[in-house]
């Protein structure tokens, strides 16, 4: 068989076996909305109806009728998950079963399953007035839950179910968050004073804007008005920071620049909040950007408040969605609604892209300087390599965390690529697959990986080198592929595993990492010093699978293309069988 003819088939079967998750994962979340849709809330149903039999969805409504043996409709029947499980309790959503009588009215609200924190899930289920007070209502009437009381000591996970089930309501007659934003449950009364002052010092009175939940006017003893905020409640209710949603009010001078920023109302743990109140450099941090701007906001880029780090990064993340929904308002409802005094920096196009980020064109740059070194003479020249090898590390790796990795290529097989909010992951994860297809050569693990340039550099460094013995090398090698058979056994059949663990990548961001990864990468590193480039060449599977698209990894077929047929096999019988 021709060199280039083995280097097409392993090209193909890489794409095959991509192509094979992916469809698998399709026929998997099609199953799981299928269960999810009514055979796990039977036990519930017959729990309401005792000669509940079976559950028929109607095409023409979103309700689905619940039927006895006899296929007589007994009642109606909805559940707030999955159009809802984007709102979040303390912790996660709740799957609300909402049963409708024959007149049109809730019969009966019961918790089907929740991922929320247990023991206030508990406390929800215990107080036996909560949800029997929605009963007798009837859909438009559970548009307005305010007079409903949250369940003192659950107060998050009360709201959010309550949230969860106007906005299933809602969506049902096919709207949704854009044509319309309910009223905030968990902040529900306008803005503190004491809140605004820190921002105005002037300030009386608040008056929201008529055309925008977002924006209010702050108004002085006089009735006049001195300026503007933008009010993260409740495009942000869901931005759960260490314990909860935190309510921030951004300032808005005449020129549509942020001049300051100010949490209001929180669920979070109050001294981190108070830490963000009482960190100027954080808080001024915002100053001077336009709304367009800040609805561009790489939140992850933001220093974090030292002993609030999670509470200040949500905070900036809240800040961001609120520019963006004022952003997306404006753009909607068209010129004759923007703010008059705004007109300089609402002007130009309105889409605004989080595309055009400083972490996404600085992992382009990296990436194409190493494609470059790569592939011309350059790379000889040491003081350049070692340069570029220490940018790599530092600027890649520590700061922006965008490696290739087994956890990266599985999530895009099954769901798809985030082609808008990862342009340079997109960039890199191109450059580390296509340059090798077509050039024979694995520039990513030669030049940009940070895990391989750090093992690069101390590489030899020791005295003590091991010289690994011929036998164990010759199974040390098969380590890798075992890995990617692996991976690709999780994909296939949605195992309860995350690759994330079996790779050191996720600890360069070592303020998420898990215990394993770090596990992993501490090891690999410590290894490297006594055998140089130990976790490539004997543990990583991404590098592994980009030495087997090389050209230059073998010019017939072997034994590793006789594995790969196999997963190929492996896959298909998967998807026959399931």
């Amino acid at each position: 068989m021709k060199p280039r003819t083995v280097h097409l088939l392993r090209t193909l079967m890489f794409a095959s076996i991509l192509l094979s998750i992916h469809w698998q994962h399709r026929k998997f979340v099609a199953a799981q909305a299928t269960m999810k849709n009514w055979s796990d809330a039977m036990p519930m149903i017959r729990e309401i109806l005792s000669a509940a039999h079976s559950v028929r969805d109607r095409s023409e409504s979103q309700f689905a009728e619940v039927l006895d043996a006899d296929e007589t409709v007994l009642a109606e029947v909805t559940r707030t998950s999955p159009s809802a499980d984007h709102i979040l309790g303390f912790s996660g959503p709740t799957d609300v079963l909402l049963t409708f009588d024959g007149n049109g009215k809730l019969a009966a609200a019961h918790v089907l399953s929740s991922r929320d924190t247990r023991d206030h899930v508990r406390k929800v289920l215990e107080d036996s007035k909560f949800l029997r007070s929605l009963n007798g209502r009837t859909p438009s009437e559970l548009m307005d839950l305010s007079d409903v009381d949250a369940v003192s000591g659950a107060t998050l996970t009360s709201c959010a179910i309550l949230e969860a089930i106007r906005f299933r309501i809602l969506t049902m007659d096919g709207a949704g968050q854009e044509t319309m934003r309910l009223k905030s449950l968990k902040f529900p009364n306008p803005p503190r004073l004491e809140d605004v002052r820190l921002l105005y010092p002037n300030a009386k009175t608040l008056e929201q804007n008529s055309a925008s939940d977002i924006l209010w006017h702050v108004l002085d003893s006089s009735g006049s008005r001195i300026g503007d905020l933008l009010r993260a409640s409740p495009v942000a209710d869901n931005n759960v920071g260490f314990q909860g949603p935190t309510d921030v009010l951004i300032s808005v001078d005449a020129l549509g620049h942020v001049s300051g920023i100010a949490p209001g109302v929180s669920y979070d743990n109050e001294p981190y909040v108070d830490y963000v109140r009482e960190d100027e450099y954080f808080r001024n941090s915002f100053n001077g950007r336009d709304i367009k701007t800040l609805a561009a906001l790489d939140s992850s880029m933001v220093e974090g408040v030292s002993g609030a780090t999670m509470t200040s990064q949500t905070v900036a993340r809240s800040l961001q969605m609120t520019a963006q929904a004022f952003v997306d308002d404006q753009r909607r409802k068209g010129p004759s609604h923007r703010p008059d005094s705004w007109a300089n920096s609402l002007k130009g196009p309105w889409a605004v892209s989080t595309i055009f980020t400083l972490r996404n064109f600085s992992t382009i740059g990296i990436t194409l300087v190493g494609v470059i070194l790569g592939l011309t003479h350059l790379r000889s020249r040491r003081w350049l390599r070692v340069t570029y090898q220490c940018l790599v590390i530092a600027w890649l790796g520590l700061i922006n965390g965008d490696m290739v990795s087994q956890a990266l290529l599985l999530g895009w097989a099954q769901s798809g690529i985030a082609w808008q909010n990862a342009l340079g992951l997109n960039v890199l994860t191109a450059a580390a697959l296509l340059v090798p297809i077509s050039t024979g050569r694995n520039v990513y693990c030669s030049h940009i990986c940070p895990h391989g340039a750090i093992q690069q550099l101390v590489r030899r460094r020791l005295p003590w080198q091991t010289r690994i013995p011929p036998r164990i090398h010759y199974w040390l090698k098969y380590t890798p592929i075992v890995l990617i058979a692996w991976v690709v056994t999780i994909g296939l059949l949605h195992l309860p595993f995350s690759p994330v663990d079996i790779e050191p990548f996720d600890a360069w961001l070592w303020m998420i990492a898990g215990i394993a990864t770090i596990m992993v990468a501490m090891g690999g590193l410590i290894a490297s010093m006594f055998v140089p480039m130990a976790y490539c060449r004997f543990g990583c599977p991404t590098g592994a699978l980009l030495d087997y698209l090389s050209s230059s990894s073998g010019k017939s077929w072997s034994r590793r293309d006789a594995i790969v047929l196999l997963i190929i096999v492996a896959c298909g019988i998967i998807n026959v069988i399931t």
